[in-house]
């Protein structure tokens, strides 16, 4: 009988968010994914949303894992749990699916990094994830696997390739059989020599596992910034929030230290009851609250906890739904760049959204020679209302307003020259130095100056304009 193969991806495999990365390996036998979501506390595979959906498309099974770095480090390894699970939630893994801790730091003891392991996989097992285990056969003295399986019921994903050429078929003379619990095999890292990681299921865990009934789960639907402070909402419905009355939203840091909370109201979800019939509660799962936004938050990506709890404080017995708040996001575009003739000045406008503008409240604008390496001049901008931007980026702050103008000194030497425009805001009201948030715009080549000698005819085509007289007879044209 052939069994059903599973690709393992991470960020080193961008195409696996296409469509036809996963119909080619569906046709060479494999049934699953695996992708990596998350390493230690501080690193998320930014195409790991994109591979999970690709996948699911083209009908695989999907299971995320995670890179570990906490050796045997009990209490880091529950953070890093906690933090792939919220990873998991916000990209789209199904409550249910295999979460994998993949172990391979060659350091530490066998008994504190079993310990490790253990506390890891408990914690993805209590939020609803199937716990897996992943390491190389040649680091079996580095941890007790039936010591894991005995306390988490996890299955044991092993590596171990008999050779590092291109393979099409896994070559059972060298399988591992360290364990009575291996349920896959990675037997090779270069699977139709294209260096991709390929493992055989063994067991159905990466690709039949049995579908149960969904009777938990939530989503964070949105964060969004006003005058108001900053908007969390989603839901969250869970068969173990029966008889918990009180209902809190909470931001911790990702270590774990709570920052606020705020005791809320679920309001109706009727479009959760429709897509989770099987959730106790999905039709009033609603979660919703605006928090201060503070200097304690910004530059963090948060976790966001939706609780349901017996506690009126919050705490006592409860049930959480996790995902991540990311508070380090910019965005920003160069309007215009334009020559004014009679000041002999160079404008610029546009707009430069951050979430570090909280504490960074002035704005500045930097001419820069690219090739001088070195700065030309640096103003003051000027800001202005972006209801726009406000539209596109609610979830960045001070978005509504990012808008900049500004005017530098411009003449004859630097014309042609390759210039960029840098938008910064800083803390520093005077000079734009101490903290500062900065976004480099595309260099350009520093436009001509227009020939106004009193005799020169120019005919340029536009849709309008608009003509004034600014002094000495001189006339500012605009026009579009």
């Amino acid at each position: 009988m052939t069994r059903p193969y599973v690709l393992d991806v991470s960020a080193f495999q961008p195409n696996a968010t296409y469509y036809d990365f996963w119909q080619k390996w569906k046709a060479r036998g494999v049934r699953g994914a695996i992708v990596k979501l998350t390493e230690s506390t501080n690193w998320r595979n930014t195409y790991g949303a994109g591979q999970i959906a690709a996948a699911k498309h083209e009908g695989m099974q999907v299971s995320g894992y995670h890179f570990s770095r906490f050796r045997g480090n009990t209490s880091l390894a529950v953070a890093e749990a906690n933090y792939a699970i919220a990873t998991a939630n916000s990209m789209g893994l199904p409550h249910g699916s295999v979460l994998v801790l993949d172990y391979e730091e060659k350091l530490g003891y066998r008994s504190s990094n079993t310990q490790a392991a253990i506390a890891f996989l408990n914690t993805v097992k209590n939020a609803s994830f199937t716990p897996v285990f992943y390491s190389y056969s040649g680091m079996a003295n580095l941890w007790d696997f039936e010591e894991i399986h005995r306390q988490t019921g996890a299955m044991l994903w092993i590596a171990a390739y008999p050779t590092m050429a291109g393979v099409t078929y896994p070559n059972y003379n060298y399988f591992p059989g360290i364990s009575n619990y291996i349920g896959a095999w990675q037997f090779s890292d270069n699977f139709y020599g294209e260096h991709i990681d390929a493992s055989v299921d063994l067991t159905g865990v990466f690709t039949q596992m049995t579908q149960e009934k969904i009777t938990s789960g939530g989503h964070l639907d949105s964060v969004s910034f006003d005058g108001n402070g900053m908007k969390v909402s989603g839901w969250f419905a869970s068969d173990k929030a029966q008889g918990k009355q009180y209902s809190y939203i909470i931001l911790t840091t990702k270590e774990g230290k709570e920052l606020t909370r705020l005791n809320v109201v679920t309001h109706n979800r009727p479009d959760v009851a429709k897509t989770f019939p099987d959730i106790p509660g999905g039709g009033k799962s609603g979660f919703e609250a605006v928090f201060p936004y503070t200097s304690e938050m910004v530059g963090k990506k948060l976790h966001v906890i939706f609780r349901y709890t017996d506690d009126v404080s919050g705490n006592g017995n409860y049930t959480d739904y996790t995902s991540i708040i990311d508070l380090t996001k910019s965005a920003a575009n160069l309007d215009s760049i334009n020559t004014v003739v009679y000041k002999n000045k160079l404008r610029v406008s546009g707009w430069f959204a951050t979430d570090y503008s909280l504490d960074n409240a002035y704005p500045f604008l930097i001419l820069y020679d690219v090739d001088k390496k070195q700065e030309v001049q640096r103003i003051q901008a000027s800001q202005g209302k972006r209801p726009d931007v406000q539209k596109a980026y609610p979830d960045i702050y001070g978005a509504i307003d990012s808008g900049f103008t500004g005017e530098f000194d411009y003449g004859a030497n630097l014309v042609g020259r390759k210039l960029q425009v840098i938008a910064r805001w800083s803390d520093d009201e005077q000079h734009g130095e101490g903290n500062r948030t900065d976004y480099w715009f595309d260099p350009f080549n520093g436009p001509a100056m227009p020939v106004i000698d009193g005799k020169t005819e120019t005919e340029v085509l536009v849709h309008s304009f608009n003509a004034e007289e600014v002094k000495n007879g001189l006339i500012s044209l605009k026009f579009k």
